[in-house]
């Protein structure tokens, strides 16, 4: 709870992945409050009143995601909203802030995010939504202390550089201090 919140404030990005995990974790338990506690949330040796606060905050995920319908998968609608500003974001900085320094990055980023897309479920995604899916898998891998090929790490070290500016630039835009740039090429 106290990591999600740090990265929400500080790097969306991370922060989407982050609630993700989660999501997975609970997943995994069965919903299972119990089981939360005995093998995640004990571990962290807590006062009672942190651990109480982190019970709560777990219990409330299990609610939200049994509510919205996204007990065998899906993600919560907050992290779809967020995805969708993100999205947004993404294009706007391509298309009318014309950022020449995210354009290179994007650039460099759409090859591994193509191959990604080939590879993907065939469902149409947005460049993000690829990017995203890309970053978790590898996050997952990592996680299971799987070997992680060297043309796979390349390809996550682009699509990651990229991701990382748009989430510099989310943070700007959340705090209202993301501007056009005085020069625009079109």
């Amino acid at each position: 709870m106290y990591i999600a919140l740090k990265y929400k404030q500080t790097n969306i990005i991370e922060y989407v992945l982050y609630m993700w995990h989660i999501e997975e974790l609970i997943r995994s338990f069965n919903f299972e409050i119990e089981e939360i506690k005995g093998r995640l949330i004990d571990g962290f040796n807590l006062e009672d009143g942190p651990r109480q606060e982190l019970i709560r905050w777990y219990e409330g995920l299990i609610s939200q995601m049994t509510e919205e319908g996204i007990r065998d998968s899906g993600h919560l609608q907050e992290l779809h909203e967020i995805m969708a500003e993100i999205q947004y974001l993404h294009h706007s900085l391509m298309t009318i802030y014309q950022d020449k320094a995210y354009q290179d990055q994007v650039a460099k980023a759409i090859p591994s995010i193509d191959i990604l897309k080939e590879k993907s479920d065939g469902r149409p995604r947005t460049e993000i939504e690829i990017a995203m899916n890309g970053l978790f898998g590898v996050l997952v891998l990592k996680l299971k202390k799987k070997q992680i090929s060297e043309s796979t790490q390349e390809a996550i070290a682009a699509i990651s550089t990229m991701m990382a500016s748009l989430a510099k630039y989310y943070k700007r835009m959340k705090e209202g201090t993301l501007s056009f740039p005085k020069v625009m090429e079109n």
